[in-house]
């Protein structure tokens, strides 16, 4: 019953009658995490992303994106661990303020496919469940700022929700900087 109000509550959203000549949007993201510990362990994050995105009215688009992300987990005689997750999704995104604005937040809502490869070993020998393949419900929030006509900057933060659980929405967040063309 929560999933549902809160699935209607999304589509609210994304109900405009203000409908337009469709807009085209490609983009790309980047992000880069690293923290270093004590002796020598090191988690490191690199994650890369690409869109593509039609806008069904001024505010409102709907967009596929793949998502390529490597993780490595070292800790010396513990873990040497490199996960490799390539998430494809289909998501809604609703647009506030105007089209010609020269700053846009967005929030983003939709469905995904995570496709999860690990490789490596723990201490004894033993190694990571090799794939994982899940469905997963997306949620984020970003900011797009024009640069010129055609070209915004933007940065995002989104979350994958284990599950569909809202719960878990700190659990898997991405954070990423790039840029959108539109035709």
């Amino acid at each position: 019953m929560k999933n549902r109000i809160l699935f209607s509550a999304a589509m609210l959203l994304f109900v405009s009658f203000d409908v337009q000549a469709g807009v085209f949007e490609t983009g790309t993201g980047y992000s880069y995490r690293q923290s270093s510990y004590n002796g020598g362990a090191y988690t490191r994050m690199k994650s890369w992303n690409a869109s593509f995105g039609y806008f069904f009215t001024r505010d409102s688009e709907v967009e596929f994106v793949y998502q390529d992300s490597t993780t490595d987990e070292f800790v010396p005689n513990v873990q040497d661990i490199r996960y490799r997750d390539r998430v494809y999704s289909l998501n809604l995104v609703y647009h506030f303020f105007s089209e010609g604005d020269p700053v846009r937040p967005y929030v983003r809502t939709g469905v995904g496919q995570l496709n999860r490869d690990a490789t490596g070993t723990y201490t004894g020998g033993f190694s990571p469940a090799g794939r994982l393949d899940q469905v997963t419900v997306i949620g984020g929030l970003g900011i797009k700022a024009k640069i010129i006509g055609q070209f915004s900057i933007r940065a995002e933060a989104t979350s994958y929700l284990t599950g569909g659980s809202i719960a878990t929405w700190q659990d898997n967040i991405a954070l990423s900087v790039g840029g959108a063309f539109y035709f």
